[in-house]
């Protein structure tokens, strides 16, 4: 009976393996969404561009408001019964954005459009990493894997993009109701996936009281930790960065004045862009090693301040092509940069406490992305788009300098040179540990 239901077992995370680059090409993000958001919100729903990155701000908010209550559902239920809920909660968000009336309802719309992409933040990797044999070349497996599969997302992002932009120009509907249409898709492959050994092995849920105490020493963990520590805070930099400025891109087309038909493609154009990098995250991490990291973040934090000094000549077709060059190189580097910092986050750890870490990642880096969106609402109050650009990357420049700096000699070293601390969850922590002399 117990090989029986290894087999089986052995057959659903195959299975698991097989659904999730499918799953990923059109599930990752919002589809036809990014290009056009921004117009859609200010052109056709009448908000203004701060208020606009002010509902940024107010939805990574409640997108860590969201995280803690979401990883206890997690180990309740189990990741594909979250991830379903969390695809519905996507599509009903988008459908009632195409729908609402007033800022109000927007907010609204963006809490709960919060609630699901936790949850699938949450799950998604977990599922994929859950679902591969435990080895030393784990990590590895699922690098390549997410990496692939980012690809293939950016990819159909950059056609979808593409097609926002065109649509956008003769209906400015006719994109969100394809990516609502892509959401219903989401929801309906994210039914396909196969339990993990949690809902298999029919784990009571925890006591509240228990999981409050997990959490605790989780952050503990995190704290004591140099390693998981420095990953957290170099991963909410970057990601705050990232995502803080998604709109922000598309407020500095609008001051350099292009045609909504041309958003599409050029966020086609970054979408490639991310999609070449994320195909070979692995290569990457093979050449640079200990330093993916910072050969990731600091040319993104710095081709901000160039944004914002190109983007001064606001009529130029030059400053336009440098501009959009510049937009391709942090997609360059947000293409790998997710995959790698999952990957070094899930090694050395166990199926316990990696929903956790993963909890306490997008917990860090949306406190930073709903700062940096509030700082560029305001500071686009009171000056213009490309003056916000030079600030956010100026300040978010010396951060990364300075993080960097200290991360050497702590991050990127063999499991042998690093504390018991460090390893505490880790399948390579020896049974019996030397006492130093």
């Amino acid at each position: 009976m117990k090989e029986t239901k290894e087999r089986k077992m052995i057959r659903h995370k195959k299975k698991n393996v097989r659904i999730f680059p499918i799953y990923k090409t059109v599930s990752w993000d919002l589809l036809f969404y990014f290009p056009i958001i921004f117009l859609f919100l200010t052109q056709i729903k009448g908000f203004s561009a701060s208020q606009v990155l002010y509902a940024d701000a107010f939805y990574t908010l409640a997108n860590t408001f969201w995280q803690l209550p979401v990883t206890s559902l997690v180990d309740r239920i189990g990741k594909k019964n979250c991830l379903i809920i969390g695809n519905v909660l996507y599509s009903a968000s988008i459908l009632a954005m195409i729908f609402m009336q007033n800022y109000y309802e927007l907010l609204l719309i963006q809490f709960i459009y919060a609630l699901g992409y936790s949850i699938k933040g949450v799950c998604e990797t977990n599922i994929l990493y859950d679902s591969l044999p435990a080895s030393k070349k784990r990590g590895k497996i699922f690098a390549t894997i997410d990496g692939k599969s980012s690809s293939y997302f950016y990819l159909f992002d950059a056609v979808s993009s593409i097609i926002a932009g065109l649509t956008f120009a003769i209906n400015g509907y006719i994109p969100m109701v394809l990516c609502f249409l892509c959401c219903v898709a989401s929801t309906v492959i994210s039914f396909k996936f196969r339990h993990t050994v949690i809902v298999e092995d029919k784990v009571q849920p925890i006591s509240l009281k228990e999981y409050i105490g997990q959490i605790k020493a989780s952050m503990k963990f995190s704290i004591k930790s140099s390693r998981v520590k420095l990953l957290l805070l170099s991963n909410a930099l970057f990601l705050g960065l990232s995502l803080g400025i998604v709109n922000l891109r598309s407020s500095m087309l609008s001051e350099m004045q292009v045609p909504e038909a041309y958003f599409g493609i050029i966020f086609a154009i970054l979408q490639f862009a991310a999609a070449i990098t994320a195909r070979y995250s692995e290569r990457i991490h093979k050449i640079f090693r200990n330093k993916t990291i910072a050969v990731l973040t600091i040319p993104t934090t710095v081709s901000c301040i160039l944004i914002g000094f190109i983007g001064k000549d606001t009529l130029s077709k030059s400053s336009l092509i440098l501009v959009v060059l510049l937009f391709s190189l942090q997609y360059a580097t947000k293409g790998p940069y997710r995959a790698l910092l999952a990957r070094y986050l899930s090694n050395f750890t166990n199926r316990k406490i990696r929903p956790k870490l993963t909890a306490l990642r997008n917990l860090s880096s949306n406190l930073l992305t709903a700062v940096v969106s509030a700082v560029c609402a305001f500071l686009l109050e009171i000056t213009t788009t490309a003056n916000t650009f030079i600030i956010i990357g100026c300040i978010t420049t010396i951060a990364a300098v300075l993080l960097v700096d200290y991360m050497k000699g702590k991050v990127g070293l063999r499991p042998s040179q690093y504390s018991k601390e460090d390893l505490k969850y880790s399948l390579y922590m020896p049974s019996k540990t030397k006492k130093k002399s």
